[in-house]
């Protein structure tokens, strides 16, 4: 499994109500359960969100990003999905790449 940055961008507060948020939450809370939210969270420049994924493609990552009712609709009007290419001790935090 590969890790997944994507980035909820460009909010629309105008399009936010109490009902999405809570869609939202029980979204994250199935991720979670199914093993594929590792994180997630509000930047604190109050400028999105971001999610972390365990999923096999960037394509499988797009496709649970896409049923987030947030975007659904239209609550952020653009996301960004990178692969994250982790370092930690069992890669020698990436030196010998």
């Amino acid at each position: 499994m590969a890790k997944f940055i994507c980035f909820l961008q460009n909010e629309k507060k105008e399009n936010l109500t109490a009902e999405l948020i809570k869609s939202h939450i029980e979204r994250l809370k199935y991720l979670k359960r199914d093993g594929v939210l590792f994180l997630c969270g509000l930047l604190k420049n109050n400028e999105g969100g971001m999610l972390i994924l365990e999923v096999k493609s960037y394509e499988e990552a797009e496709a649970h990003i896409l049923q987030d009712p947030l975007i659904i609709n239209n609550c952020y009007g653009a996301y960004k999905i990178h692969e994250l290419i982790e370092a930690n001790e069992e890669n020698n935090y990436l030196q010998d790449n």
